[in-house]
């Protein structure tokens, strides 16, 4: 704003009371407006944790008990999600860890591989706590950490409940198990004791038994006597007839060997007489009564050769088939008389062993005196064990001292929190430096135009050269600010103990982001004055604060401040330091250097514009000792 006052001292009056009523009502409008804004932002926050996103992964791998699939892990996400007490999103482990790193997550809970394992050791003396392992990272939100701890000790005391049940009912069952086999066991107690009767019974008659079978014994070895004595005489005859059958097929075989000599001279004959016969039949013809005789003669000299050597006549095929009985009438014989020496030999042992046996059979029939004496003993005792096992099972087995300390205390608190903390905010930790680094140097570059004024050439200068003249103004609060930048660097690597994977490129973003403040603080008084001007920065400041997500979820913020999240200045600065702090140079952090580039660029270009712009409306340059100057001319 240039005055364009007449000079004199009721103008300058004028312009000083002005001054002071705008200084005045900005004082006690200000922050009744940031108080009402505050109130209006944060109206009952705990309603809005609902819209928090939050990782849970689930990695529980199972555990079989008693034959019996559990897979808790499961029922817990179930449980979780449906509660809704936050946004929860269900991802693999990876997902989780990269999203709580580029802040698509505030924090992040995990059900491990051995969950299911250790709910299920509630059931023995060694049982474990079922762990949950939660990782919060404070780059998110200053608030979201509190919150989370909030969220997760609900979380823990909705599954210890659940958890618990499952684990009293684990234990119970076994109890429960255990009364039911001490009471099987003395119902079979009880059926063994009635067993023992029936089997005392039974020896009893056994031992009847085995008298009358020691008899019978006595009797079979004087039969195995006889046996052993036929079978002697059995062998004898056996041996004879295989002589006698020996010398039947020798005498066979020698009628073959005869048969074969004379079926040659048959055959002889029968060749001869064919030799004789053929011509004269052939000359005289087969009829008449000499003829038919020749044909006789010739034809049973014929059939006799025949008989006499063809296998498949009557005589020589019966010859034959009666020296091969013979054969094995002979064979078979020998076979009689060899299984007739064994018979003999196996009824001999028969009877040894008859004898042995009837020897047994005397001390089975002692023994079992013995047995009927020790069953009635067992009867005895069976009865005392079902008395036993009876009173045993109204009772409850015991833990030792430190099983009984160790179930106590799992099933009191069944799950474990692991909580860890990424990037810790407390006491100017790691975690706090995207917010506050970011805000402190917004701030800088505000201020540093209401301190540092740079002084305006003539009218002249500045249309020769607007472009250059416009720049040259930005010497010293880029110069303080570049300063504020390195400085807000060391100590935030120094100081909050910060560990990037690269402390250039954090200072990069540092000085990247100071120069975004610087050019937005200018134009800010360019077009708005230089006090009104950092005013309404500042006022512009408080409400990024809100709204640029690193103190306050903007998840938990009214769905105007959402909406103008992604387009405020803070919330780039805050994003571009968060991701380079851990690391990550994804899409979101090129984003924001993008838009704090575009709005470094965008910045200058608009403020030199608008001041060429207003310098030809430009009448009068107030002298450099005029106190209006101080808060009325524009850098």
């Amino acid at each position: 704003m240039v005055s364009t006052s007449p000079p004199g001292g009721s103008g300058a009056a004028t312009r000083r009371a002005h001054v002071v009523r705008t200084v005045l009502a900005l004082l006690v409008i200000a922050p009744l407006a940031i108080a009402g804004f505050y109130m209006w932002a944060l109206w009952n926050p705990g309603d809005t944790v609902n819209r928090l996103p939050v990782a849970i992964v689930n990695a529980d791998a199972g555990a079989d008990l008693d034959g019996t699939r559990i897979v808790a892990g499961d029922d817990v996400v179930a449980a979780l999600v449906d509660s809704g007490d936050v946004d929860w999103k269900v991802v693999s482990a990876q997902q989780a860890q990269d999203g709580v790193d580029d802040g698509r997550y505030y924090f992040s809970v995990v059900i491990p591989e051995t969950f299911s394992a250790d709910v299920a050791s509630a059931a023995g003396g060694d049982g474990r706590k079922a762990r949950l392992d939660v990782v919060y990272n404070d780059y998110n939100s200053l608030v979201a950490t509190p919150v989370g701890e909030s969220v997760v000790a609900q979380v823990r005391s909705a599954v210890s409940e659940s958890i618990g049940e499952q684990s009293v009912d684990q234990v119970l069952i076994g109890l429960g198990d255990l009364g039911k086999g001490f009471g099987e066991a003395a119902a079979g107690a009880q059926q063994l004791s009635a067993g023992t009767k029936d089997a005392l019974a039974g020896t009893n008659e056994l031992y009847a038994g085995s008298k009358e079978l020691s008899t019978g014994l006595g009797e079979a070895n004087q039969g195995g006597k006889e046996l052993a004595a036929g079978a002697g005489e059995l062998a004898t005859g056996a041996d004879q007839a295989a002589a006698g059958s020996g010398e039947l097929s020798s005498g066979l075989n020698q009628l073959v060997g005869g048969t074969d000599e004379l079926g040659a001279g048959a055959k002889q004959i029968s060749e001869l007489v064919d030799t004789v016969t053929g011509p004269l039949l052939s000359i005289l013809g087969e009829q008449g009564d000499i003829q038919s005789q020749l044909v006789e003669l010739r034809d049973g000299a014929r059939e006799l050769a025949r008989q006499l050597t063809d296998p498949a006549a009557d005589y020589r095929g019966g010859l034959m088939s009666a020296a091969a009985g013979a054969g094995e009438l002979n064979s078979g014989l020998g076979e009689l008389s060899s299984g007739a020496h064994q018979l003999s030999a196996g009824a001999g042992e028969l009877s040894s062993g008859l004898g042995q046996l009837n020897t047994g059979g005397v001390q089975l029939r002692d023994g079992l005196g013995q047995l009927s004496t020790g069953m009635g003993q067992l009867d005895s005792g069976s009865n005392e064990l079902a008395t036993g096992l009876t009173d045993g099972a109204a009772q409850v087995p015991q833990f030792t001292d430190e099983q009984r300390a160790t179930t106590a205390g799992l099933l009191s608190a069944p799950v474990a929190v692991e909580e860890t903390y990424a990037y810790p905010a407390a006491g100017f930790g790691p975690g706090a430096v995207p917010a506050v680094m970011s805000v402190l140097l917004f701030l800088v570059g505000i201020l540093i135009w209401f301190v540092v004024r740079p002084r305006r050439g003539s009218p002249q200068r500045v249309h020769e050269n607007v472009i250059r003249e416009g720049l040259r103004r930005y010497r010293v609060p880029a110069a303080v600010t570049l300063v504020a930048a390195l400085v807000a660097s060391v100590v935030s690597l120094v100081v909050a103990d910060a560990d990037p994977p690269s402390a250039l490129a954090l200072t990069a973003v540092m000085i990247l982001v100071g120069a975004a403040a610087v050019a937005l603080g200018r134009l800010f008084t360019v077009v708005f004055g230089a006090v009104n001007g950092t005013f309404v920065a500042l006022g512009a400041l408080m409400i990024q604060i809100f709204a640029f997500g690193a103190v306050y979820p903007i998840e938990q913020m009214p769905a105007p401040l959402q909406w103008l999240h992604a387009l405020m200045p803070l919330t780039w600065a805050r994003n571009a330091l968060r991701m380079v702090l851990v690391g990550y140079y994804g899409p979101r952090f090129w984003t924001a250097v993008a838009a704090l580039v575009a709005l470094i660029v965008v910045a200058v270009a608009f403020t030199v514009w608008w001041r060429r712009r207003q310098e030809p409306d430009v009448q009068e340059v107030p002298p450099a000792d005029d106190p209006t100057v101080v808060m009325e001319r524009v850098g």
